[in-house]
């Protein structure tokens, strides 16, 4: 088990946006962004329990027996947290807040419509998790026009956190909804494009951090 979790891309690359992240902390320590370690940090262990299940069932700290092989459940609790913190971030930075707000309550109210007709258990959120990718999207989009003229702004972790964050989203919205067809030959392929999405993504988080100049500022 141990080889299969530091073999594993999501845990590594998580992992190392964490280093990043904490790497150049004084830049932003008093900024909105400040809790993005803490983030990433979930990401990174929602990732290893997630493998650690799938690897091995019995394993499971919430289910035994019938649901223990199913770690559905930590996903769609990490949905909420994930969009949620990103919600509020560009909503502060952004000139858009009316509309970022707009496309967050949406969103929540979508996740609990989602709640109540899914086994949270046994099947992921795919109806919420595809409204909260489109108002990320949106949100971090608006971020860039209207900053993207801005000199520096190439050099601000805002814009590569939202780049990558784009880039994944609007590969990932389409993977996720076919996943839901459980073909094993499709999703094969379909996780070979999942990881090329993850990376890109970390990708973007690590050199935004390790190349950014100047402190954030709120």
């Amino acid at each position: 088990m141990l080889k299969a979790i530091i073999l594993n891309y999501f845990i590594t690359l998580s992992f190392l946006v964490i280093l990043a992240s904490l790497y150049r902390y004084s830049k932003y320590f008093d900024s909105k962004l400040k809790h993005f370690p803490i983030l990433i940090m979930y990401v990174f262990l929602t990732e290893l329990l997630g493998l650690i299940i799938n690897l091995d069932p019995e394993k499971n700290p919430f289910f035994t027996n019938l649901y223990s092989k199913y770690n559905f459940l930590i996903y769609n609790i990490y949905d909420i947290l994930f969009f949620g913190y990103f919600f509020y971030l560009y909503w502060h930075y952004s000139n858009s807040k009316k509309l970022i707000f707009i496309g967050s309550l949406i969103y929540f109210f979508s996740f609990i419509i989602n709640l109540l007709f899914t086994n949270i258990i046994i099947y992921p959120l795919i109806f919420s998790y595809t409204i909260g990718g489109i108002v990320l999207i949106l949100s971090a989009s608006m971020l860039l026009k209207e900053n993207i003229k801005k000199s520096l702004f190439k050099k601000s972790i805002l814009f590569w956190i939202s780049l990558g964050l784009i880039i994944f989203h609007i590969g990932f919205i389409p993977i996720n909804i076919l996943y839901t067809l459980r073909s094993i030959e499709l999703n094969f392929f379909l996780s070979k494009i999942h990881l090329a999405l993850v990376v890109l993504m970390y990708g973007c988080f690590i050199y935004g951090f390790i190349q950014m100049k100047g402190k954030l500022k709120d």
